[in-house]
C-alpha cells in the first residue's frame, strides 16, 4: 500500500498531485480576499495576513499528501480514511435462538 509510482515528472504521484491541485484552488479562492481585506492597513500587512491564512492549508496538504505512518506502512490520508470507516462497521450482534 505504501509504494506509489511517481508519475508526474518523476517527482509526485497522482494522489499527491490531487492534493496540490485542491490546495492551490483553495488558496486561490480565499487568500486574495484576505489580502484585500487587510491591505487597507498597508500592502505589507495584507501580505503577512495572506501568508498566515495560507499556512494551515499548506500544512494540511503536506501532512496528508506527503507523509506516511511507518508503523502501519501506509499514507496518512488512507490511514485516516480507514480510521473513520472503522466507526461505522460496528454490527448489532445478538445471541442465537
Amino acid at each position: 500500500m505504501s509504494s506509489e509510482q511517481k508519475e508526474i515528472l518523476g517527482i509526485v504521484s497522482k494522489r499527491q498531485l490531487a492534493y496540490i491541485v485542491v490546495g492551490v484552488i483553495l488558496l486561490y479562492s480565499y487568500v486574495p480576499i484576505v489580502y484585500k481585506f487587510f491591505s487597507i492597513l498597508g500592502w505589507l500587512t495584507g501580505a503577512i495576513f495572506g501568508l498566515v491564512s495560507a499556512a494551515p492549508t499548506v500544512a494540511l496538504v503536506i501532512f496528508l499528501g506527503f507523509t506516511k505512518i511507518e508503523k502501519y506502512n501506509m499514507n496518512r490520508d488512507y490511514y485516516f480514511y480507514i480510521r473513520l470507516q472503522r466507526k461505522t462497521q460496528y454490527g448489532s450482534w445478538r445471541k442465537g435462538n
